[in-house]
């Protein structure tokens, strides 16, 4: 039966087949059907990306805005923001705090305007569910933010894409043999060997 990809070995030689609900790749590889959840795969290559950044430049790359995105706060959203700056610094925001609001005057780099604004507010909610938890660390919020930037950067299942991508994101998968699932948990890709698939069919 088919079984979560794991012990890859990268290799140059696969051959891409197609695209099943716009969801999945299916790639044939070292004598295996590999089917890839593209937007897991590429949650999870993110994710790796922004981490090492992070590691190396000690925050995540940030992209500037020409114009601030505003989002109003109430009082203890405020406070939060204030609080938890150098959180929200480190994966790639510059806040200017006001009366009310703050204004977003940098994002992280992998995100898009779009997507800025509901990242910021879904951090913000859970900085204030965890005030006051022991067990919520700052290396816990600042793990799960960037789960959540990758989260929002990542292709989306469901929606066509340029062969150029697919092939990038296919190389990617290949080239990292130890990530086998996304930021959250769910596999990646699964794979059949040709012996497993002329069993289900029967095949002598």
């Amino acid at each position: 039966e088919e079984k979560p990809i794991e012990n890859r070995v990268h290799s140059s030689e696969y051959r891409i087949i197609g695209e099943a609900f716009d969801c999945y790749v299916m790639v044939e590889y070292d004598g295996a059907l590999l089917v890839i959840d593209k937007h897991a795969a590429h949650e999870r290559i993110i994710f790796e990306d922004l981490k090492a950044g992070r590691e190396r430049d000690g925050r995540v790359a940030s992209q500037p805005l020409l114009l601030p995105v505003t989002v109003i706060l109430t009082a203890d959203e405020c406070s939060a923001a204030d609080e938890y700056r150098s959180e929200f610094e480190a994966i790639g925001f510059e806040l200017e705090l006001g009366a009310g609001h703050v204004n977003i005057l940098a994002i992280p780099d992998a995100i898009s305007v779009q997507n800025a604004e509901s990242l910021f507010t879904e951090m913000l909610d859970d900085v204030l569910k965890g005030k006051g938890n022991p067990e919520l660390t700052e290396k816990l919020r600042r793990e799960k933010a960037l789960y959540q930037v990758a989260c929002k950067a990542a292709i989306k299942g469901g929606r066509s894409y340029d062969a150029s991508i697919i092939d990038w994101l296919v190389g990617r998968v290949l080239a990292l043999p130890d990530i086998i699932v996304c930021p959250h948990g769910r596999p990646i890709a699964i794979e059949m060997s040709k012996n497993q698939l002329d069993h289900q069919f029967e095949r002598k």
